[in-house]
């Protein structure tokens, strides 16, 4: 990520147009092909953290889907407010990349630092960005509320990576540094593009493969590559029906409308499995508990078996 961030840095001195139509059509695009491998191993990885009912593949399907299904519905009826959960529930997970930091909160500060720097020197690509991705001109909104919430996010960020440096994990401080820096002075889509592509997904991916034990030509083949290829199709299918003025707003509407489609049910799902698992474990529970009270008020009135009498 380091040479990719220089180097893009350096080109945009030079004077490459990163913030124009083309750059930004290519960010998109490697968002799709590199970013969303790492959501591939979800269900995988729920099987394997988790027990229950729940746990069965159609079941899965059943949480994964209505969950994209519900945010697909939120874009289609309010897209600002599909725009602001998507940075919400990015906000929370980003914070994950950052976990060696000494307090949950400074962890949140500096995921939302990486959304919120671009406005410190491009509020306008950001503006332009977020019309273009929800088609309302209202969806300025949300760039007024990261710019008011950029300087304190970007303190708590510095304080994280300051935090990670001391305690041992330098390449973590190094790579969030080269992140921020990226996505104060890059281009919104290219920042993000290089962050997300090159540090936050094969980071995940590879835990995810580590913890699922499985042999990459497997994991690729059987599921990484087809469940990609799905949501290459999802993508495909939401460029289609958006008619937008501009093909770039088409594209940058595609890539990150799927991008937030499938991100809620990655964070999602596993808690409503850890979460319906618990309640039908409780509910296990209480009938062994209610069989056991009601055996034991009735063991006694259970009469002895005697002998019959004999006649004298």
């Amino acid at each position: 990520m380091a040479l990719a961030s220089f180097a893009a840095i350096l080109a945009l001195i030079g004077g490459v147009p990163l913030g124009g139509s083309a750059a930004t059509s290519i960010g998109c695009l490697a968002l799709l092909v590199f970013g969303l491998p790492h959501g591939a191993l979800d269900l995988e990885l729920i099987k394997t953290r988790s027990r229950g009912p729940w746990t069965s593949l159609v079941s899965l399907l059943v949480l994964y889907l209505g969950c994209a299904a519900a945010m697909a519905a939120v874009w289609a009826a309010a897209p600002v407010m599909a725009l602001t959960i998507f940075m919400v529930i990015a906000v929370m997970h980003f914070s994950e990349d950052w976990e060696g930091a000494s307090a949950p909160v400074l962890g949140l500060g500096l995921a939302l630092a990486l959304l919120a720097s671009p406005s410190f020197l491009h509020r306008a690509e950001l503006d332009a960005l977020f019309i273009g991705l929800t088609d309302r001109p209202g969806a300025t909104a949300v760039t007024d509320a990261l710019t008011l919430m950029a300087p304190v996010s970007g303190i708590l960020g510095l304080v994280a990576l300051s935090t990670l440096w001391s305690s041992g994990r330098r390449a973590q401080a190094v790579a969030g540094g080269i992140a921020l820096l990226g996505m104060v002075v890059l281009p919104p889509v290219v920042g993000f593009a290089l962050y997300f592509c090159l540090f936050h997904s094969p980071r995940h991916l590879g835990e995810g493969l580590r913890n699922l034990r499985l042999t990459p030509r497997r994991a690729w083949l059987w599921i990484i590559v087809p469940l990609t290829l799905a949501a290459g199709v999802l993508a495909g299918a939401i460029y289609g029906l958006e008619l937008r003025a501009y093909e770039d707003s088409r594209i940058v509407a595609a890539s990150f409308m799927t991008l937030s489609i499938l991100t809620l049910p990655h964070m999602l799902a596993p808690v409503l499995v850890d979460l319906l698992s618990r309640v039908g474990l409780s509910d296990h529970k209480d009938r062994l508990n209610r069989a056991h009270l009601w055996t034991g008020s009735n063991i006694w009135r259970v009469r002895p078996i005697t002998s019959p009498r004999r006649p004298s």
